[in-house]
């Protein structure tokens, strides 16, 4: 904001001018505007399409490969609890017939 006060210690006020400046010697490091401008080109447009199309086809088969090995690893748990249910029966069983042979 502009005051119209003067300024103590102050030099004469510089007018703009349309001098190229060298910025590197304040340290600053400026792209140039066009390195941030992308605009998409219309023989580019179809290639997005393709690659979200691609994109879309591995997210599906990801999500079914992880269905599957979901249902397999439910299946598996299942099949891991009847197998350690048998094993205690078993266990049961030989201890039993250990007991009658110790008594023989």
């Amino acid at each position: 904001m502009h005051s119209s006060r003067p300024r103590k210690n102050r030099s004469p006020e510089r007018h703009e001018t349309n001098e190229p400046r060298d910025f590197a010697q304040l340290g600053l490091d400026f792209s140039i505007v066009s390195e941030y401008i992308f605009v998409p080109r219309k023989e580019i447009e179809p290639m997005n399409h393709e690659l979200l199309a691609t994109l879309e086809h591995k997210v599906a088969d990801l999500v079914d490969r992880y269905t599957a090995l979901k249902d397999e690893n439910n299946r598996l748990a299942e099949e891991n609890h009847r197998l350690q249910s048998e094993r205690e029966g078993l266990k049961a069983g030989v201890d039993a017939i250990l007991g009658k042979l110790d008594g023989i």
